[in-house]
C-alpha cells in the first residue's frame, strides 16, 4: 500500500507541475476564462443582435401607444372643427340661398 500512496503522490506531483495557472490542474472548470479572439467578437455581435431586437420592440409598442394617444387627443379635435366648419357652412348656404330667393323675386317683380 505505501508503494501505490507514493506513486499517487508522483503522478498528483507531476500533474501539478505541468497545471496551466489553475488551481485545479490542467482541467479546466467553469470559474476559468477562457480568451478566444473570436468571443470578443461573437459578444459584440450578440450584443448588437440583442439591441436591434429590443429597439425594434420598443419602436413597435411605442408606435401602437402614440397611434393610440394621437387618435384619443386628435379625433374629438377633428369633430369640433368639422362641426364648426359645418356650421358656417350651413350659415353661409343658407345666406346664400337666401339672397338668390330674393334676387328672383326682384328680377320677377321687374318683369
Amino acid at each position: 500500500m505505501a508503494g501505490d500512496k507514493d506513486v499517487m503522490g508522483k503522478a498528483d506531483a507531476l500533474l501539478q507541475r505541468h497545471a496551466v495557472g489553475t488551481e485545479t490542474g490542467g482541467v479546466p472548470v467553469l470559474t476559468d476564462f477562457v480568451h478566444d479572439p473570436r468571443a470578443k467578437a461573437l459578444a459584440d455581435d450578440l450584443a448588437r443582435d440583442v439591441f436591434n431586437r429590443v429597439m425594434a420592440e420598443v419602436e413597435g409598442r411605442l408606435a401602437a401607444d402614440l397611434e393610440k394617444r394621437l387618435v384619443q387627443h386628435l379625433v374629438p379635435q377633428v369633430h369640433t372643427a368639422v362641426a364648426s366648419a359645418l356650421g358656417d357652412l350651413h350659415q353661409e348656404l343658407a345666406n346664400a340661398i337666401g339672397d338668390a330667393v330674393a334676387a328672383a323675386l326682384r328680377d320677377r317683380q321687374l318683369k
